[in-house]
């Protein structure tokens, strides 16, 4: 079984709902997943995964705080 991490950062809750969706979807096809926001996830957790899912908004002018990423 495949282990996925779903990693997101929403400002108004739409890429939030996504990253949801996509969850739902890999669960569906067996997947082990866990929806995580960027600042729930750090760089050493990615070798716990098999796949890696990025999710942020791509308009308007939300930005991403670089901040979220840093370990």
């Amino acid at each position: 079984m495949s282990k996925i991490a779903v990693v997101y950062w929403s400002g108004t809750g739409n890429t939030e709902a996504m990253a949801a969706a996509v969850v739902e979807g890999a669960k569906e096809k067996g997947a082990e997943v866990s929806l995580l926001t960027a600042s729930e996830f750090s760089p050493e957790q990615v070798s716990e995964y098999d796949a890696i899912a990025f999710g942020c908004p791509s308009m308007g002018s939300e930005q991403l705080e670089e901040s979220e990423f840093e370990p």
